[in-house]
């Protein structure tokens, strides 16, 4: 059986900001570890923080595509 379409962007946006809250600080991290390391290490900053970005980005699309269901549902004008 099909979810309602509010459930379906309750778990959207759920999972969006939980893989938000799990990118965010790995990349924040990441920078800082590439700004403070000397120029032989920043490879292992970079590497943390596009790891960190990963999950990030992959939370921001899951919550942009939430609200735009949202939005869809609510027969708003996009325009």
């Amino acid at each position: 059986m099909a979810e309602s379409p509010a459930r379906q962007e309750r778990k959207l946006t759920g999972t969006g900001t939980r893989l938000m809250a799990i990118g965010a600080p790995l990349l924040i991290i990441g920078v800082v570890l590439a700004l403070l390391l000397d120029h032989n290490s920043v490879g292992i900053g970079v590497t943390i923080a596009v790891l960190g970005a990963i999950p990030l980005v992959a939370g921001l699309a899951l919550t942009l595509v939430a609200g735009v269901q949202r939005r869809d549902r609510q027969h708003k004008p996009w325009v």
